[in-house]
């Protein structure tokens, strides 16, 4: 007696997104053998692309024929895309099977292979399928292009995000805790250069949770899909460019930005200055920014115990003895904070910036939160509809129960999505209104900060190498941040400088304060 297979094969896009089927094509199989009198020995489920034989549960079937090779057997499917959308692998496999002794057919468009004409036919439905894979496939590469100049990321999402899919099957991703928070705390570790070295960073990242490698790392700190944007690789005739992302950003883009100028900085001019050694003691804050006045080099620091307490000093190495007491350089620089406070016209031009980082970080909010809400329509909608195919018999319950999970785990992902973006916004408000009073109150900020944004309010004040001049640490101040303090240049002057295109450097010190108070913020929210 011949033993029947019934191949029932749908990918779960189809079944999924679709609405298709198995049940129905079990059905109209079942009828079939009812029909002709046939038993049907088992039924083969393939949740698998057509693309090639290369599917579990057909390679479980094959191996059970192979056992059987001497009994014949035939195997029945609905379509004969639903066998194969290849030709020539579905010539292959039919010259296998015919080896074994085991027959096929599709139900739907028989083929009668004593004929030899009608194997024409039989190459017409499989050509067919295979052409309209190809198009299919073309128009995938075309839509995928589309949907990077969209600013849709649509490859596997890197590390920080996972991918998601919208009602309407576009793919995008969606922040991954904790290792979105570990690269964030990453980036923000790299402004903070006087302390950590890279491969420190990456180690510390490590340690936290963070599972990549070196390589991948690297790489990661200099990808711009974590401050919002894509860039997408030459195409034909385009050549390559960076375009702004509709998902949402894991840093802001003015870390970004500090972050790839820290980069190019060192890799170019300063090979060393991302392997510097680790400042743990706030009695040595300067070190590594001090210069000696005699020879020129780099101080480093240490503690000297005395009768009864420890004294800290900034000194030269080797036969050069020059030292001074780490005491007094850093509370001269604390006086100055203290007793110092920018100018007039650049407090207008803080003002400006932080109203600038603000808008276009409110603006995102508010576009971003229309395409949450119209996504979140959509999949009530979606879930609606399914109920609906489910009552009338459309799609069976397994189909049913599928959408509707899928909607639910969109919409508990799209409401986490709107609550980070209020919570985003309000430590932007806060910080759009709190940079006056950092900039006011630069000693008292710097007074109550931790070790680590010492350190970076340092580097933001000198931001390369200076030599000591013991008793007047304004003259060690870098040209911008004199400037800005109004310490050389009259009145008249400084409105002149202000009147002109201001120089990056001051619009780089005024963007990276906003920074440490939106930071800040954050950390109370």
């Amino acid at each position: 007696m011949q033993a029947v297979y019934l191949y029932i094969r749908v990918s779960t896009d189809e079944q999924a997104v679709k609405g298709y089927s198995q049940r129905s094509q079990l059905d109209r199989l079942v009828h079939y053998c009812k029909d002709h009198n046939l038993i049907i020995a088992k039924t083969i489920f393939e949740d698998y692309s057509a693309k090639t034989f290369n599917r579990p549960e057909w390679n479980k079937l094959f191996a059970e024929l192979k056992l059987t090779k001497n009994q014949s057997s035939l195997i029945l499917f609905t379509y004969w895309d639903r066998f194969s959308r290849n030709i020539m692998d579905a010539y292959k496999m039919l010259e296998r099977l015919q080896n074994m002794k085991v027959s096929i057919q599709a139900i739907e468009q028989q083929i009668d292979f004593s004929i030899p004409e009608s194997k024409i036919m039989l190459a017409m439905y499989w050509a067919t399928s295979e052409v309209e894979n190809d198009k299919r496939s073309r128009n995938v590469r075309l839509g995928m292009q589309k949907a990077r100049l969209e600013g849709r990321w649509i490859n596997k999402a890197p590390i920080g995000y996972r991918n998601k899919i919208t009602s309407d099957g576009k793919k995008y991703i969606a922040l991954y805790e904790p290792e979105a928070y570990i690269i964030r705390e990453a980036f923000t570790a790299i402004v903070r250069q006087n302390k950590y070295c890279l491969t420190e960073i990456y180690k510390d990242a490590v340690s936290n949770g963070l599972s990549c490698s070196r390589s991948a790392f690297y790489r990661l700190v200099r990808n711009p899909i974590y401050c919002g944007k894509i860039k997408i690789p030459a195409f034909e005739d385009k050549s390559e460019r960076i375009v702004e992302g509709t998902h949402e950003r894991l840093i802001p883009v003015v870390l970004f930005d500090h972050v790839q100028r820290i980069i190019k900085d060192a890799d170019l001019n300063h090979p060393k200055k991302l392997t510097s050694k680790r400042i743990v003691n706030e009695n040595l804050i300067f070190r590594g920014v001090l210069q000696c006045p005699n020879c020129g080099n780099t101080l480093t620091g240490s503690g000297s115990q005395g009768h009864t307490k420890k004294y800290y000093y900034y000194h030269c190495m080797g036969r050069c003895s020059y030292r001074v007491r780490a005491d007094v350089i850093n509370l001269s620089f604390l006086s100055f904070l203290k007793n110092n406070r920018v100018v007039e016209p650049f407090l207008e031009l803080t003002n400006s910036i932080s109203k600038e980082i603000y808008g276009e970080e409110h603006h995102d909010y508010i576009q971003k939160k229309e395409e949450i809400k119209k996504e979140m329509e959509k999949l009530i909608d979606r879930g609606f509809n399914a109920q609906k195919l489910f009552s009338n018999g459309n799609i069976d319950y397994d189909d049913y129960i599928l959408i509707r999970s899928r909607c639910q785990e969109s919409l508990k992902d799209n409401t986490d999505k709107l609550r980070q973006q209020a919570l985003k916004i309000v430590a932007e408000k806060h910080t759009e209104k709190g940079t006056d009073y950092i900039i006011n109150h630069l000693g008292e900020f710097y007074g109550n900060s931790d070790t680590i944004t010492k350190q970076r309010i340092i580097r933001l004040f000198f931001p390369d190498k200076v030599k000591v001049i013991e008793g007047n640490i304004e003259k060690m101040l870098s040209e911008s941040v004199q400037t800005i303090f109004g310490l050389t240049a009259s009145a008249s002057k400084i409105k002149e400088i202000h009147g002109q295109q201001t120089e990056q450097a001051i619009v780089e010190f005024f963007k990276e304060l906003y920074f440490l108070g939106y930071e800040q913020n954050l950390k109370n929210i």
